[in-house]
């Protein structure tokens, strides 16, 4: 599968990042569907979105994940498990101390390296000691959420600056590193994606015209999460995916 074979979409809902914490909240709380779940649906996902992205296969191909702290970085961890599934070479270079690192995070990166060898899979503590060759095929951005507030600090904001400057292409989970999901306005440095996989639904700041260089190509995907976590917020999505559980989203742009 490439991106030509992706549902368009012009009608997509957006959401604030609110209104998406509730979503989850619901999800996990009372319809008791785990966040794991929802990281392995969406690490898989972006699996997908990423071998469209590079024509359809990632066999021989160098693909490097940046793990924040969250659970973006879960989903681009498990995004890389999938990938090495498929012949990738993949390493995560995980910006944040180990101690920092969200316990759903951590398992996903010790699975990547259990199901793995030392020569298809690297996770690397870009906290401690600098990012390692950013040369690649794809770049994962999963280091910051739509819970992430303000500019970019530290290790983050190293590392958004190392991987605009690599000029490799850059896949986003869910938003661009460094942007605000309701506004889209960049307070720091931020990610210049080159598609941005954004899951469940898109937040409203995507569309805004202060994210359209940071964006990219818009996918929405389908992560698992039921209409009637949605119906909370009074947002109708049980037709969303009737066509495929990953579409493009057009902007109008």
């Amino acid at each position: 599968m490439t991106f030509d074979d992706l549902p368009n979409l012009r009608a997509v809902p957006s959401i604030t990042a609110a209104q998406m914490a509730e979503v989850d909240r619901a999800t996990i709380e009372e319809l008791q569907i785990p966040v794991e779940v929802l990281m392995e649906n969406a690490g898989r996902q972006i699996a997908v979105a990423a071998r469209a992205f590079l024509g359809g296969s990632v066999a021989g191909k160098r693909v490097i994940g940046l793990v924040g702290s969250g659970n973006n970085g879960g989903d681009a961890a498990v995004a890389l498990r999938h990938l090495t599934n498929w012949g990738a070479r993949v390493c995560a270079e995980v910006a944040a101390p180990q101690e920092r690192v969200r316990e759903t995070t951590r398992h996903q990166l010790s699975r990547l390296l259990l199901a793995t060898t030392s020569e298809i899979a690297i996770v690397h503590d870009a906290s401690q000691r600098g990012l390692r060759d950013l040369e690649a095929d794809l770049l994962i951005d999963g280091l910051l959420g739509y819970s992430a507030r303000g500019a970019p600090r530290e290790t983050v904001a190293a590392v958004i600056d190392a991987t605009n400057a690599s000029r490799v292409e850059i896949l986003a989970v869910d938003l661009p590193s460094g942007i605000d999901p309701d506004t889209g306005a960049a307070p720091g440095v931020a990610i210049r994606a080159a598609v941005t996989v954004t899951l469940a639904l898109p937040k409203q700041g995507l569309a805004h015209p202060e994210a359209h260089d940071y964006v990219g190509e818009l996918l929405c995907a389908d992560i698992g999460i039921p209409p009637a976590a949605f119906a909370r917020i009074g947002v109708d999505t049980r037709r969303l995916f009737e066509h495929g559980d990953l579409v493009r989203v057009d902007t109008g742009r």
